[in-house]
């Protein structure tokens, strides 16, 4: 047995390393092959095995069923099994700068995947198309001719698609689909050195898109094709809604009746009264301002967190808060796997904040909605399990379902958690604590996000949350401008039209490391930008 699987089998470790020289030497020293006791390791939830002469996937990689990250990246894999479909839990999957020609249909079983990277491969054609949870997708350097089948968003569906990112470059792609526009959520696109001629005018449908690379390509637009060279997405964009491709009618004209539909639906609402914009205010943390310190262990755990606090909120109806919070959970933190939101009473915090992760059973806290005291969170976990199983079973049903669905992120002895100086306030991703809870009478609430993801993916729930707050009670009207009306989009545009407005305040809050040493703020200034449609205004303040 290789030391290092044999330090994690007596230490129950939950993650495995192997790179460079050491994996060299390894594999060296067992023919080149694997040391198949890794696979005996039922506690990984992160496998990293690089720059090896790994050639091949072992089907007992079935057997890892609690692993969420799966990084092989820079080996010599030409094959991936049927098996990987098994890895219910696992959320990333890199396997960029390998020999992979084609990818098992098994993959589309990756319910929980949100990250993938195929980069470097000899991949000719890749099917996401079942993976509704993708945030990130890479499949640059390949042999792809035609852009790889996304997920749909569907009008009806309960959870909207995160896919924030794909990155498509150096392949062989000849054209972007015009179903493109489904994804609502993405941000960046690149497709720069593939052989693209022609950029659908559909993508601005893509209204969160910032980011768009299409160097190195054959464009046919000549002023399109300088433009790219030369200028920052913006412009691009804005051209591309003005000139861009619009398909054949004998193609398009599904979509154009949808698009005649939804227009005469708009066009025949009055236009708004008033250019109401609404407003945040963004306060510097101050030397006696709260701040947030966190340990080397906790961020090994948990690693992505943000705080801020919001002054002066009234919280009209708890229910309609609550579901706002329910809504953010089941959409941009999909199911609370891309993050975890929580809300805390400031007034009932004392001192600052401590994030810190320990064994499960010496953490104490009073959870949110109990009525009999503190309790360890490896009972309440426990707890919270059996009952799940319960339900399972009295439904007959073969998976966890509702809140329960989250349960396998905390799988271990070993938890994180936020605590000021008094009491542990937070237990992410399962619950908040009973003292600090929100009540119509709080008016200062600190805001927390949490996440195995990314800080980015921390600042888009964040941001989410922020601005659902700040149109709580604000009613919002969307009409369609028609060509004279002045300081409007064009015609046939959507465009945002609220009945009052309303401000509110923010405070930064600072993160620091267990040495002292600071760390980062947020809000800082770039963290929180919204559409110009969509009228808000940030101001910060000293």
């Amino acid at each position: 047995m290789w030391p290092e699987v044999q330090t994690a089998k007596e230490e129950n470790r939950r993650e495995l390393k192997l790179s460079g020289s050491t994996a060299q030497k390894r594999f060296q020293s067992n023919n080149d092959q694997l040391d198949e006791a890794i696979f005996l390791l039922k506690a990984l939830n992160l496998l990293d095995i690089n720059d090896s002469p790994l050639a091949s996937i072992s089907p007992q990689i079935a057997n890892l069923e609690n692993l969420q990250s799966l990084l092989l990246f820079r080996n010599q894999i030409s094959a991936v099994p049927a098996e990987i479909g098994k890895l219910s839990a696992l959320k990333v999957l890199d396997l960029s700068g390998n020999r992979i020609e084609t990818l098992p249909e098994e993959l589309g079983q990756l319910k929980s995947l949100t990250t993938v990277n195929l980069s470097g491969n000899r991949l000719k054609r890749v099917d996401l198309s079942g993976l509704d949870r993708l945030s990130v997708i890479n499949v640059s350097s390949n042999l792809l001719e035609e852009f790889p089948l996304l997920p749909e968003v569907k009008a009806n569906a309960n959870h909207i698609p995160a896919l924030s990112e794909i990155i498509l470059e150096k392949n062989e792609i000849t054209e972007i689909p015009d179903g493109l526009q489904q994804q609502l959520s993405l941000k960046v696109l690149n497709v720069a050195g593939n052989k693209i001629e022609l950029v659908p005018k559909s993508l601005v449908k893509c209204h969160k898109l910032k980011d768009i690379n299409l160097l190195g390509n054959p464009l046919k637009d000549k002023r399109l094709k300088k433009l790219v060279e030369q200028c920052h997405s913006k412009q691009v964009l804005d051209y591309i809604e003005k000139n861009g491709h619009v398909p054949p009618k004998s193609t398009a004209k599904k979509s154009q009746e949808n698009d005649s539909e939804a227009s005469s639906e708009t066009t025949d609402s009055p236009p708004p009264v008033a250019d109401i914009r609404q407003k945040l205010t963004i306060l510097k943390a101050q030397d006696t301002s709260l701040k947030v310190t966190f340990t080397a262990e906790a961020k090994d755990l948990r690693p992505h967190l943000l705080h801020c606090i919001i002054r002066g909120f009234s919280i009209t109806t708890m229910k309609k808060f609550l579901q706002l919070q329910n809504d953010l959970h089941d959409n941009e933190c999909g199911k609370r796997e891309l993050g975890t939101i929580a809300t805390h009473d400031l007034t009932k915090i004392k001192g600052n904040l401590l994030y810190r992760a320990d064994l499960s059973d010496q953490i104490e806290i009073t959870p949110l909605g109990a009525r009999g005291g503190k309790i360890t969170a490896g009972k309440y976990y426990e707890d919270l399990r059996q009952h799940a199983e319960a339900i399972r079973k009295e439904k007959k049903r073969s998976t966890f379902s509702g809140i329960y669905k989250f349960l396998h992120l905390l799988e271990g002895k070993v938890f994180v958690c936020f605590s000021d100086d008094e009491k542990v306030i937070s237990l992410p991703p399962l619950t908040n604590c009973e003292e600090t809870k929100i009540s119509p009478d709080t008016q200062d609430m600190l805001l927390e996000v949490t996440s195995t993801v990314s800080l980015d993916q921390c600042r888009r729930v964040m941001s989410a949350l922020i601005k659902r707050m700040l149109l709580m009670d604000v009613q919002i009207t969307r009409t369609a401008s028609s060509e004279g009306q002045k300081k409007k989009g064009p015609k046939g545009k959507a465009v945002v039209s609220y009945d009052k407005s309303k401000e509110m305040t923010l405070e930064q809050v600072r993160l620091f490391d267990a040495d002292g040493n600071f760390q980062s703020v947020y809000p800082g200034k770039g963290d929180l930008v919204f559409d110009d449609g969509e009228k808000i205004d940030v101001e910060y303040k000293d």
